[in-house]
């Protein structure tokens, strides 16, 4: 396991099921976990690195990590998964028997789409689960559930999130000071949307290129923000 430190944002390479165990506590968790899930086999491919060497199923596998993100979750606390139609059953079942699961934001992200063009209709949102840990209290002015926030071009990572999309989250269940986990942090989206707004990361990823790319990322937001500061 590699540890990087860039202010107030910790960013871990490794197996977030062996990370979390030696996390206390956040605030908040916005993730956007593996979408390739094949319920027979557990996930497509032969990726131990997110299989395991059992190949268990994907129903242990979101139990796996749900109770780690219930244990850190205090009272209060928010979680945000992002997801797609056909994975997003199995996540919304399992999360609603440990959280209050209040709504499903749907993102419109606009763009053209790929896959079957003559058989298939043009996909142009992604879904994100939004759930509590007992009563949250949303900040700001209250809005709809369809939030329209333009693709990121995927130069850092082929699921990349747009930050002003991950910092509506941050704004809406947040506070400064506070912690925000993402266990499948990817390139590091929302460690710098926390640097931007005053919250403290932490983030674990487990491909080591694209935790390089985390790590470039954030400290490059941390001295923007040192600068500005």
């Amino acid at each position: 396991m590699r540890k990087e430190i860039f202010g107030d944002a910790t960013l871990y390479l490794g197996d977030c099921l062996e990370v979390l165990p030696a996390i206390g506590t956040a605030n908040l968790i916005v993730t956007d976990p593996p979408y390739g899930i094949d319920i027979r086999k557990g996930f497509n491919g032969d990726d131990k690195s997110i299989c395991g060497d059992d190949g268990f199923s994907v129903m242990f596998f979101i139990d796996r990590h749900i109770r780690e993100w219930d244990r850190l979750l205090p009272v209060g606390g928010a979680i945000y998964v992002f997801t797609r139609f056909d994975v997003m059953p199995y996540w919304w079942l399992r999360l609603k028997g440990w959280f209050d699961m209040k709504n499903c934001i749907v993102w419109s992200k606009g763009g053209g789409g790929t896959g079957d063009l003559s058989g298939n209709y043009i996909g142009t949102h992604e879904m994100i689960l939004f759930g509590a840990k007992g009563r949250h209290l949303l900040r700001g002015k209250r809005e709809s559930n369809v939030w329209q926030y333009g693709k990121q071009k995927p130069d850092a990572h082929p699921m990349q999130k747009p930050t002003d999309l991950i910092e509506n989250i941050l704004l809406h269940s947040s506070d400064e000071g506070q912690v925000v986990l993402d266990p499948f942090m990817g390139s590091g989206t929302t460690g710098v949307a926390c640097l931007h707004l005053g919250r403290g990361f932490i983030g674990i990823e487990t491909d080591p290129k694209h935790f390089d790319i985390a790590c470039r990322r954030i400290e490059n937001a941390e001295r923007q923000e040192r600068l500005i500061a």
